[in-house]
């Protein structure tokens, strides 16, 4: 198994000391754990690949507006691609993406309204196959390419500052249709353990969208049947999306993914702020217990999504070195839950 920490191309020498630290050490001659990095945004400065001695592992997460901006402009779509190819030559061990986002914003306070979908079943359908073609135009240059699931709503944000509000957010890869894209492409999944949760929580209105009402669909057309076998939700124009209960030791069985994004949050409101790559805890039983289920998969590689307070202004409530003490924290974790 590999353990990576997210880094720029700025932070790669001091992450790279993260592996030397006892609890990593123990963890690499014990279990034969390995480490690299996710190299993240911005990626123009990438011109070779990470040589330190200490991490030979290495994957790219494209930027997360890529495919959305692939999407809505087809007029750069061959230039965005050929963007891409200098990294591609450098040989990432895999790279990771986001499907398409559907664009909208509602006010902020049109409280049940804010979760209300307004596209149409035509407009999922065309966004999923398009994704489907995305995926295969992205798999030729980057043939070990990952597609990420996205949480299906999204905070409200206020400059650098997250609003402690979110609204629906449909497009591609929100659920089950990440089953759909793997089938159809061939490209394989990472989970983001943390984007799962919240859409879950919002699926079965739990935590802190259990106010939410649930108001269950009538009859369904042909397109939002298919839909709903795509997706795993039932989700019709005007409607507030919704599903049965989802277990999530099931789901995870259910997508048999070798690579996951971890961070420490449960989604709970705190100090009037949604919290979002919360520091991951030692005596955090919910984490450990969700850990668990992953490792019952037999994963390959566990990425630390953990932010700091230094990332936006949303986490200036962080400490500075809270990425870094989530890194050890996880080592701690894995020496006894391996």
């Amino acid at each position: 198994m590999k353990l990576l920490a997210p880094a720029n191309l700025k932070e790669l020498p001091d992450r790279a000391r993260w592996f030397k630290k006892p609890a990593a050490r123990r963890l690499a001659q014990k279990f034969g754990v390995d480490y690299g990095f996710e190299l993240k945004e911005p990626l123009e400065d990438l011109k070779e690949a990470p040589s330190l001695s200490s991490a030979c592992y290495w994957g790219v997460h494209l930027p997360n507006s890529f495919a959305t901006e692939w999407y809505y402009h087809p007029e750069i779509r061959e230039r965005l691609l050929s963007q891409l190819l200098p990294i591609s030559k450098l040989k990432p061990h895999y790279a990771v993406f986001h499907g398409i986002h559907l664009l909208w914003q509602p006010p902020e306070r049109k409280y049940v309204q804010r979760y209300e979908n307004i596209s149409s079943p035509e407009e999922h359908l065309k966004v999923i196959k398009d994704n489907v073609e995305l995926l295969k135009r992205l798999k030729e240059i980057f043939p070990t390419l990952k597609i990420e699931n996205f949480p299906l709503c999204n905070h409200y944000m206020e400059g650098e500052d997250y609003l402690p509000y979110t609204y629906l957010y449909t497009g591609a890869g929100r659920f089950l249709d990440l089953l759909y894209f793997k089938q159809k492409s061939k490209v394989n999944i990472l989970l983001d353990l943390e984007h799962l949760l919240i859409t879950i929580n919002f699926l079965n209105r739990r935590q802190n969208y259990a106010k939410i009402p649930v108001k269950k669909v009538q009859k369904l057309s042909e397109q939002e049947k298919k839909l709903y076998q795509i997706y795993g939700f039932y989700i019709q124009k005007g409607l507030i999306p919704y599903a049965e209960p989802i277990n999530l030791a099931k789901v995870l069985k259910k997508f048999q993914a070798r690579f996951y994004h971890l961070s420490g949050s449960t989604q709970e409101i705190k100090n009037g702020k949604i919290s979002s790559h919360g520091p991951i805890k030692k005596d955090d039983p919910v984490f450990r217990k969700h850990l668990r289920m992953i490792l019952k998969q037999k994963p390959e590689v566990l990425v630390l999504e953990t932010a700091s307070s230094g990332y936006l202004k949303a986490w200036g409530y962080l400490r500075p070195n809270e990425t870094e003490i989530s890194f050890e924290n996880l080592c701690e974790i894995l020496l006894e839950e391996l």
